[in-house]
């Protein structure tokens, strides 16, 4: 882990776990930052792939503007295609998965998922409702060897199934629908293990959420694998949970990390402000 100077005295971070999540002390995201603070942020990013900015209360365009110091934003498929998010209670009237409750990687069914994304709860339930976070280059670190040799050279295919729903949900016309299904049933490759493209370490790659199988396998022992690794990398020891205020940022590397919601919060609200941050962005 590289050893940050802070390039002002207000500016520090806080490690909250041994290798994953920290709490970056100093910043004013409502402000334009220069561009020593961007790459102090950016540092910290690198070194604890999660890292948080408490009490910051960004409306939508400081939200954006803040996330472009970071690199180009990137829509998710559905806004794309020109129809928007479809209506939440729709999705829940119809038992559609709405609260990313499963560990994932935000997008791994693009060809090129987003780098980061950047959450915040403009208002917090009133209890519950945390958000963890895997750190998959430790969990990959601690595989035995012959493990991580099988996994080096293996293809995992992704698909976003999950999303067909959305092409019966209100106000979708027939081209639109037909676009939505034939992007939902399109499979995407990715290695299982990836090279950072800023640190050069190895790191385990969405090994649950959208992934489905792993290519040359037999489904038995695509199951297998990917079962293990799914059981592996949730061990407490590589987990981070993150207790949101209201108004806080939570700053994510998906090429590094897995995360979730808890769901323990009942009917209390939890709405989501996310933007989400190019692959292979660079700080300007």
């Amino acid at each position: 882990m590289t050893a940050l100077t802070a390039p002002t005295d207000l500016l520090r971070v806080e490690p909250i776990h041994p290798t994953i999540g920290a709490v970056v002390h100093g910043v004013d995201a409502k402000r334009p930052l220069d561009d020593t603070t961007v790459a102090f942020v950016r540092q910290a990013l690198l070194d604890h792939k999660a890292i948080f900015l408490r009490g910051q209360h960004l409306d939508p365009a400081e939200h954006s503007r803040f996330a472009e110091h970071f690199g180009d934003l990137q829509q998710h498929p559905i806004e794309a295609m020109g129809g928007g998010y479809p209506d939440l209670s729709w999705l829940a009237a119809r038992g559609v998965r709405t609260r990313a409750e499963g560990w994932h990687s935000d997008m791994a069914f693009l060809p090129n998922p987003p780098f980061a994304t950047l959450l915040t709860l403009p208002v917090i339930p009133p209890v519950g409702g945390d958000t963890l976070f895997i750190d998959l280059e430790a969990a990959y670190l601690d595989l035995s060897e012959p493990v991580r040799r099988l996994v080096d050279g293996l293809t995992v295919v992704h698909y976003a199934e999950n999303f067909q729903d959305w092409a019966w949900g209100p106000n979708v016309d027939e081209a639109r629908r037909n676009q939505i299904l034939s992007w939902a049933a399109r499979p995407v490759e990715h290695p299982l293990v990836r090279v950072h493209p800023e640190t050069g370490r190895r790191t385990l790659f969405a090994v649950t959420g959208f992934a489905r199988r792993i290519k040359g396998l037999s489904e038995e022992e695509s199951d297998g694998i990917l079962g293990l690794l799914a059981a592996h990398v949730s061990r407490t020891e590589y987990v981070v949970r993150f207790k949101w205020s209201a108004g806080d940022i939570a700053f994510w590397d998906n090429r590094a990390v897995l995360h979730r919601a808890a769901i323990d919060f009942g009917d209390g609200p939890r709405p989501l402000q996310r933007v989400t941050i190019a692959e292979f962005a660079t700080s300007r």
